[in-house]
């Protein structure tokens, strides 16, 4: 497969964690392809929580670090959808990336809440509600399972079981930029015979505040 522009609508999930700023860049960066490509996101979670957390650490699915803000944006999601889920993970990501919040303090998860339209008490529902605890852990075993993910980003074509951890990028490439790079990483998933492709970070400028 040669790497041209993209004709058809490509439907890939997108695995996040509010927590994390390399998967902040990314998201960003496919939401600006999307504006140039033919592209449907379908937003995901994975727990960075889970991944780190040592062994035989009792878990705690309310305080417990990225809890409250992945169980919110699991409740936005089951009730209003793909898009609300959107809406909150951009507040969720100008807090911590943007302005540099802590989003495992409640007070800025319902702060984030409130600018998405749902209401701070939309927090306390979330929380008080197992399931969302339950759709957490569904979605980051599928993306264990499914793509052998470790971390986020990972992204995969929604009728593969072939997932990348990345892109990670320093900065969010906009216009034409953004939508060259979809078509090589396009090219990428298609190519189960590619498993790593990665640099060095020493040398990378710091990584900034980055807002939607």
């Amino acid at each position: 497969m040669s790497v041209q522009e993209t004709k058809e609508t490509l439907h890939i999930n997108f695995h996040t964690d509010p927590l994390c700023p390399l998967a902040w860049r990314t998201a960003l960066w496919a939401r600006e392809a999307r504006q140039l490509r033919p592209i449907e996101i379908t937003w995901r979670l994975f727990s960075l929580e889970i991944v780190n957390r040592p062994a035989g650490a009792q878990p705690d699915y309310v305080n417990g670090r990225g809890w409250t803000a992945l169980r919110t944006l699991s409740l936005a999601r089951r009730l209003h959808g793909n898009e609300t889920f959107e809406k909150l993970y951009i507040e969720l990501g100008n807090a911590a990336h943007g302005r540099k919040e802590d989003i495992s303090d409640r007070k800025v998860v319902e702060a984030s809440a409130e600018a998405a339209g749902l209401g701070a008490a939309f927090v306390e529902q979330a929380l008080a509600d197992d399931a969302t605890r339950l759709d957490v852990i569904s979605d980051h075993e599928e993306a264990v399972k499914r793509y052998h993910a470790f971390g986020v980003p990972t992204i995969a074509l929604a009728d593969s079981h072939v997932g990348y951890y990345g892109p990670v990028i320093h900065s969010v490439p906009k216009g034409e930029e953004a939508a060259e790079m979809w078509d090589h990483f396009v090219w990428a998933l298609h190519n189960a015979n590619l498993f790593e492709l990665k640099r060095d970070r020493a040398a990378a400028p710091p990584f900034e505040p980055v807002f939607a």
